[in-house]
């Protein structure tokens, strides 16, 4: 394989870093020197021109509506048995009411890209999020019930900054 292949598929097991290709805010000798595949040099040109061939990166808003429902728990272990319909269901493993967290439910255009930029904010925000997910046009972000607002508020303002 080439260099130029090699610095490819390095920037794509580091998403930041191809989404930083594609802002074009790249300091492309640190990069290389980050990536530590050889000559720097010659990596840094191999970005340049794996940068010139990505899609700009662009934000959109997207028409989300967003609700907190508190007293969410796992079914099982925080709580005896379902309080009406599941807030999040994966494999088996049911989130209902009656437990000590808290979900964020947002309904509309969303989709993994959002649950993506959802989950970036709320780990440099520091939430903890105990379970996540998304499914046609609903996403469910499960937090601590003190972190409750927090997450409201960074799941509301994430529909304004989706990059694709």
């Amino acid at each position: 394989m080439s260099l130029a292949a090699d610095a490819r598929d390095a920037v794509r097991e580091r998403p930041f870093l191809l989404d930083a290709l594609r802002a074009g805010v790249v300091n492309y000798a640190a990069a290389a020197a980050y990536l530590d595949l050889g000559d720097d040099d010659a990596v840094a040109a191999a970005l340049r021109r794996f940068a010139d061939d990505l899609s700009d990166l662009e934000s959109a808003s997207r028409e989300v509506t967003v609700t907190m429902r508190s007293g969410v728990g796992l079914v099982g272990e925080d709580i005896d048995a379902s309080d009406g319909d599941p807030v999040l269901s994966v494999a088996g493993v049911e989130l209902a009411g009656g437990g000590p967290l808290t979900a964020i439910i947002a309904e509309g255009d969303v989709g993994t890209d959002y649950l993506t930029t959802v989950l970036a904010r709320l780990d440099a925000e520091s939430v903890v999020v105990d379970a996540a997910g998304v499914a046609g046009d609903t996403l469910a972000v499960v937090v601590p019930r003190r972190q409750g607002a927090a997450a409201l508020r960074i799941v509301e303002s994430a529909s304004n900054a989706i990059y694709s």
